[in-house]
């Protein structure tokens, strides 16, 4: 079987799929890996560390495209990609389909096809291992963010997330105890910041402070204590995520204009559309804004700033399911594979989500 890594530089993208080691999983078995040249150049793996794992390069995304059974992607398709995709490809990508186009929806239907998101692969304990590890990377970044803009001259407030005595340290608001709620909230805790955690599953609550213990607040998250918790907070964290469908706004334009002036908002829900009235997606390389006096971080790719971490751990997860598409082909590994099953866009043109109909208004 052949595979084929894109070069994506769309969005400051720094990420690749697969390394020269997970490639090498693949070429052992006697499958073909296609790399485009220069696809992991910015996180440090050269053309020539691929050679030496048995890939193949080429020089144009177009051979990658007519070449490959299995396109690898980082970015979501778009509907230039889908030109020069061939009917019937198996695409593994991070598409968030909900909010794409309704042109690509229907593009991926008309050109049959099989499209598995990355963000929706989904294990029989309910645990979603590429969302995870790349979440968990994400929600770390978080305190690295809110305290360089937070004290950052001449925007910021001159504010340090923790304290000395005498001084109380930052107030830090997150929205959302899953895995990157919990991830940043631990990383705000190690930098001594007061931190309070909202979300409706108490569960979740539970699990967080029996981690952290009493060093985080935990609150159930109804409208009125979000709306009371963002008028404290120096830094918000939104990091709310409704599996396959658009996030809704919980925090509303009039909600931002009684937050502090300069406290710094970082929606990690902007991949499917944000969860604050005021969200606009952004680049890594002019990630900011200020609305209502607040500062937004809004980048969908937040984990490409830390491009070669996020590269290996995205690599050692995907691993598994490429060489169970590689041993069974892909029909038989969809069927044997639940996971695969739940990762499913699309299956040969046809919607597998049943939420994405409603969402285009497109019966199948």
């Amino acid at each position: 079987m052949n595979f084929g890594i894109l070069h994506e530089s769309r969005l400051n993208e720094k990420r690749v799929c697969l390394t020269p080691n997970g490639t090498k999983s693949l070429v052992k078995r006697g499958h073909t890996v296609f790399v485009e040249s220069g696809a992991g150049n910015t996180s440090g793996f050269s053309d020539q560390h691929y050679l030496d794992k048995g890939a193949q390069i080429v020089f144009s995304p177009e051979e990658i495209y007519g070449r490959s059974d299995v396109l690898l992607k980082i970015l979501p398709i778009t509907e230039a990609s889908l030109d020069q995709m061939l009917e019937g490809q198996t695409v593994f990508t991070f598409q968030h389909l909900t909010i794409s186009s309704p042109q690509v929806f229907k593009g991926l239907m008309e050109k049959k096809i099989t499209l598995i998101g990355m963000e929706i692969v989904e294990e029989e304990d309910g645990t979603r291992p590429i969302l995870t590890i790349m979440s968990e990377l994400a929600g770390q970044m978080a305190p690295i963010i809110a305290g360089n803009y937070l004290g950052r001259d001449p925007m910021g407030r001159g504010v340090l997330l923790g304290s000395v005595p005498g001084v109380a340290p930052a107030s830090v608001v997150i929205i959302g105890a899953g895995t990157v709620g919990t991830s940043a909230a631990r990383a705000f805790v190690g930098m001594g910041a007061q931190v309070h955690v909202l979300d409706r599953n108490i569960d979740q609550l539970r699990k967080i402070r029996a981690v952290l213990g009493d060093q985080v607040t935990t609150i159930y998250a109804n409208q009125t204590a979000i709306e009371k918790s963002l008028k404290f907070a120096d830094v918000i964290v939104s990091a709310i995520l409704k599996r396959g469908a658009l996030t809704p706004h919980l925090i509303t334009r009039e909600m931002v204009k009684q937050m502090k002036p300069l406290a710094v908002l970082i929606d990690y829900s902007v991949d499917e559309g944000g969860s604050c009235e005021t969200t606009r997606p952004t680049l890594l390389s002019d990630p900011v804004y200020v609305d209502e006096g607040v500062i937004h971080y809004c980048v969908p790719n937040i984990t490409s700033g830390i491009n070669r971490t996020a590269s290996i751990a995205l690599s050692n997860v995907l691993s598994k399911y490429l060489i169970q598409i590689a041993e069974l082909g892909i029909e038989k590994a969809i069927k044997a594979s639940f996971s695969l099953q739940k990762g499913l866009y699309t299956l040969k043109g046809r919607n597998m989500q049943p939420v994405l109909n409603r969402r285009f208004g497109i019966k199948i």
